[in-house]
């Protein structure tokens, strides 16, 4: 992978990241909160607090099915 593409793909997961955190601090959840609200939505999908806390930081992509999970919470649509 070129350079280009890892930074516009760091810069996404890092605005990912803060609109997902975004998301849970209007909504008054603690990262526990929203991955007990993810199991309750899909268990298998469901991203644990360390991998929700990577998420927020920029340092791990969610997969499209986990992202799935972490919007119905919310109740958006994924994009």
């Amino acid at each position: 992978m070129n350079m280009k593409n890892s930074n516009s793909l760091s810069r996404k997961s890092h605005l990912l990241g803060t609109k997902i955190r975004g998301l849970r601090k209007r909504n008054n959840l603690t990262m526990e909160d929203l991955s007990a609200r993810c199991i309750r939505v899909n268990a298998e999908l469901a991203p644990s607090v360390s991998y929700l806390s990577m998420i927020e930081r920029g340092k791990r992509v969610p997969s499209s099915d986990m992202l799935g999970v972490i919007a119905a919470v919310f109740q958006k649509e994924v994009d």
